[in-house]
């Protein structure tokens, strides 16, 4: 069974759809629903613009912990004839992964469709531009105008494996969830949450969720198993909502997972407008990252990185056969390669080098130049340096004195 991120990949499950156009439609609209669930009231105004675009052929359940949210709500939607709205007051605990599985059980039994979404509020002031920007991917891209929502339910019509439509990883300075980090701590919690509800699905940590946030399009089938679970109130603690581990961001990374357990894969939408902006802070922000990887290690390229992921494992292999061994280099590369080798517990006797320096001890470890010392022959070494020339004279160096038991790390 391949995990839920690499399926994705496979299967280039990412969607990108028009706002402004309509594709050709097979829509039984009487089987969808849209569930939102509103909290702050001082913001409902910019969630306004999003409601008001919803066809009236879809129902709509507005729920809230808050009385006068539902009021408000209610008077601007009331200016809108012909609006199948449903209001809903719940328990304030559990916030909207609650109004979700709880409050919502039995309206999600009556749908095919359903879209689930809730609003947001950044915690601290340095996360409110990131904070706006994924609140803008959650909506924009779940409900960002009625050919677009056709356009989406259309996707699910067409592929009748897709049990999950989610929006992209949240992108901004302050988050790190699109390079791969979408665990934050809570990987323990959603393999608990897997094996309460016997998912048959591969759940893995060093391959990031892809759902976050919970705001999502689902087929009704595709998560059967997680509101066939009885969630209660109680379940929620909402005092807990700093730990990295809590219940809620635990549920809101399963939900791929339920769907794979349930035959369903899981895949990411967006609008064409929130794409191009999405790519163009992408590319701006990669390229950064690439920069600052040169004060550290050569790498420019994809290619580079999975090079360099064999050469450690290579490397990792050679100093474990060898009694003893070196690190050809002192540089950048070669004491990254000793803190690389220090964490396997395998310890080099020094680095050795083709001149002498000002250093003659570095990370612990004697800066040893080659031509001053005597080396046994079935010692072995590493040579750490980048440049092509640069390897191919100390190959020869070492040769020349009979050295044999060597490697590069770096080699393509």
């Amino acid at each position: 069974m391949k995990n839920v991120y690499d399926i994705r990949y496979e299967k280039n499950l990412i969607y990108i759809l028009p706002e402004d156009m309509k594709k050709s439609l097979r829509i039984k609209y009487t089987k969808t629903a849209v569930i939102l669930y509103l909290y702050y009231i001082d913001t409902l105004s910019f969630y306004y613009t999003y409601i008001d675009v919803i066809p009236n052929t879809i129902d709509m359940y507005i729920i809230s912990s808050r009385e006068e949210v539902l009021e408000a709500i209610r008077t601007h939607v009331g200016d809108f004839a012909n609006r199948n709205v449903n209001y809903i007051l719940k328990e304030n605990r559990g916030r909207d992964v609650s109004a979700l599985l709880i409050t919502s059980l039995e309206i999600v039994k009556n749908y095919q469709y359903i879209c689930f979404l809730h609003d947001k509020k950044a915690r601290e002031e340095k996360f409110k531009e990131d904070t706006d920007l994924w609140i803008e991917n959650l909506w924009v891209n779940m409900i960002g105008s009625p050919a677009y929502i056709d356009n989406l339910i259309n996707l699910f019509e067409e592929n009748k494996t897709l049990g999950i439509l989610a929006p992209p990883d949240p992108i901004g300075d302050q988050f790190a969830t699109w390079y791969g980090y979408g665990w934050y701590g809570s990987f323990g919690i959603t393999r608990k949450i897997a094996s309460e509800l016997h998912l048959k699905a591969d759940l893995r940590i060093d391959k990031p969720p892809i759902t976050i946030g919970t705001a999502l399009w689902f087929r009704r089938e595709a998560l059967e198993k997680i509101f066939a679970k009885r969630w209660s109130y109680d379940d929620f603690d909402d005092e807990e909502l700093k730990k990295e581990d809590y219940l809620s961001y635990g549920i809101e990374r399963i939900f791929a997972y339920v769907a794979q357990d349930a035959g369903y894969d899981t895949g990411t939408v967006m609008t064409t407008s929130y794409a191009e902006k999405q790519t163009n802070y992408l590319q701006y922000s990669t390229r950064k990252i690439f920069a600052e990887f040169q004060h550290y290690f050569p790498f420019h390229s994809i290619s580079m990185i999975e090079a360099y992921k064999k050469s450690i494992e290579k490397m990792i292999h050679f100093a474990q056969n060898n009694q003893y061994f070196y690190l050809y280099g002192a540089g950048e590369l070669g004491r990254f390669c000793h803190y690389v080798l220090r964490e396997q517990n395998l310890l080099p006797v020094g680095y050795l080098v083709s001149e002498a320096g000002e250093k003659k001890v570095s990370e612990g470890l004697s800066v040893i130049v080659l031509s001053e010392i005597s080396i046994k022959d079935d010692a072995g070494i590493i040579i750490t340096v980048f440049e092509q020339a640069a390897r191919e004279s100390i190959r020869k160096n070492l040769e020349r004195q009979g050295l044999y038991n060597y490697m590069e790390f770096w080699r393509q």
